[in-house]
């Protein structure tokens, strides 16, 4: 869309390279111990010769065009499950931009929006985990809407054909979004007649727990004066005013991030917002790139064959035009990149296509392996509550009907409900051999590691297991770093998987504080 040819698939290249060196280097500084033999190790992964970035070269990958970007809601876990597709994310750098545009580690969860670039067909690289709002709510829930950082946002109380519903992280219920607390959101814009605005239909909300020293606020440009941008609401007009001169290629129909030093918020009048950076967030890609988006739409949102979303410009074939739902439904629309002009080449609805039915029916799926407790009424499992798992009928007659201290592949099926209340578990169907590479999820608590952190060795079901720190993974702070968890023998949820015979450790959870 914004490059082509040879420069882009070259500028593709470097950009990768730089965010993931910024990545190791976040990682590195924020570590509790160094991390030099890590450095270099994941620097190497980062260029030359081998690694990320000769799978980002090589034929079919995504700097020649190859199998491109996917951008979605996480709807669950194997590897990671975006609009109902799993991809392998075993090697993949999950990770998050600052208001400075580095990278840093982050873990993915159920309901955040992301994009993933594959690097060969199903097989994930990068993920990038895109916040579109963080800060304080200055209007209370009434409704379904509540307002941050004078946005529009709009909580899904129940699964619908146009999107799951809210996933809440540190909030009770919808009735704990009150003026003033701060939070994160996760979403897609949507045009809202009721509002007559661009509003942020949310499909995570995280409460934070430490205020941030910057905002961040985002939307489509509606208005363009000077360097000032206004944003969302044609009637009320918020602006942004970056401190900076904004990139060119921002204009009208734009979508756009800016991040706002907290400290400076009040020092305009309404809600003019002083920025520090701007960017353009409209999805990217190259000449010959392909990118797969799920967006809310309908047949008459496509105008003389364009569809506008997310500040793209969409090309709609008539006959794929008429493919398109009569009302409001996610869409998950497969776009090339032909020298600049974005062309959908196939629509998929939820009624032509199983995975978006599911999805738009609040089913998610978790997959993992786990020591097995017979009958159990609730699997805590990849970082997420499961009720129910025992409830008649749900647990298939698979799982052993003993307990199994061997990891047991289990696959969960559960329905995502109200804002605020655990998934509940429509079908437990198992393994006893897990596949290879499958995510294993263990108890146990750190025994030792050395000082390059090239091992950390666990006691699991009481024997020394060493384990490898995969590329960003996201190490506890204080006072559960690494000192400490070994000093106090914290327990631990572990996760890991077995590549190339090496247990390589995706996370660990220290129990949350009392």
């Amino acid at each position: 869309m914004k490059k082509t040819g040879l420069l882009s698939a070259v500028s593709v290249i470097h950009d990768w390279r730089t965010a993931c060196i910024q990545a190791v280097l976040e990682f590195t500084i924020r570590a509790s111990r160094p991390v030099l033999v890590m450095l270099v190790v994941t620097l190497l992964s980062c260029g030359g010769g081998g690694g990320l970035v000769a799978s980002l070269t090589a034929p079919g990958g995504v700097g020649s065009g190859g199998t491109g970007i996917v951008e979605g809601l996480i709807a669950g876990f194997g590897s990671v499950i975006v609009d109902g597709v799993e991809y392998d994310d075993s090697a993949a750098v999950s990770q998050t931009e600052d208001e400075e545009g580095k990278y840093s580690p982050t873990q993915t969860k159920l309901g955040q929006r992301v994009t993933l670039t594959q690097s060969l067909a199903g097989v994930a690289n990068v993920i990038n985990v895109v916040p579109l709002l963080r800060g304080p709510i200055n209007a209370s829930l009434q409704g379904n809407y509540f307002q941050v950082m004078h946005q529009w946002v709009q909580v899904l109380p129940q699964s619908t054909a146009s999107g799951n519903a809210t996933v809440l992280d540190g909030l009770a219920n919808l009735n704990a979004l009150q003026s003033s607390a701060m939070v994160q959101v996760y979403g897609i814009w949507v045009f809202d007649a009721n509002k007559n605005a661009y509003v942020l239909q949310a499909s995570r909300i995280e409460l934070l727990s430490t205020p941030p020293t910057y905002y961040l606020v985002s939307g489509l440009v509606l208005g363009r004066s000077n360097n000032d941008l206004q944003i969302n609401q044609p009637s009320i007009a918020p602006q942004i005013h970056p401190l900076n001169a904004l990139p060119q290629s921002i204009a009208l129909g734009t979508l756009v991030r800016a991040w706002v030093q907290a400290a400076t918020l009040g020092n305009t009048s309404g809600n003019v917002f002083q920025a520090t950076r701007v960017v353009d967030a409209t999805p990217a890609t190259s000449n010959g790139q392909t990118l797969l988006i799920s967006v809310p739409a309908q047949a008459s949102n496509v105008q003389n064959g364009q569809l506008q979303t997310q500040g793209l410009n969409l090309q709609i074939p008539p006959a794929l035009a008429a493919q398109m739902p009569q009302s409001s439904s996610l869409v998950q629309l497969s776009v090339i990149n032909t020298n600049g002009v974005l062309t959908v080449m196939k629509v998929n609805t939820p009624s032509n296509t199983p995975a978006l039915q599911a999805q738009v029916g609040g089913q998610v799926q978790i997959k993992g392996a786990i020591p097995w407790i017979a009958n159990p009424p609730t699997i805590n499992m990849r970082g997420t509550l499961v009720v129910g798992t025992n409830a008649p009928g749900v647990i298939n007659q698979t799982c052993p009907a003993q307990n199994v201290s061997n990891p047991v592949q289990v696959d969960i099926i559960a329905n995502l409900g109200p804002p605020g209340s655990p998934l509940v578990a429509q079908s437990v169907t198992c393994t006893l051999t897990p596949p290879t590479q499958s995510v294993i999820q263990q108890s146990g608590y750190l025994l030792s590691y050395t000082k390059d952190l090239s091992t950390l060795t666990f006691s699991i079901a009481g024997s020394p297991v060493s384990m490898a720190l995969m590329a960003g993974t996201v190490l506890p702070p204080p006072p559960n770093d690494l000192p400490n968890l070994v000093k106090n023998k914290t327990p631990l949820t572990i996760q890991y998987q077995v590549i190339n015979s090496v247990n390589q450790i995706r996370d660990f959870q220290p129990p949350p504080p009392n």
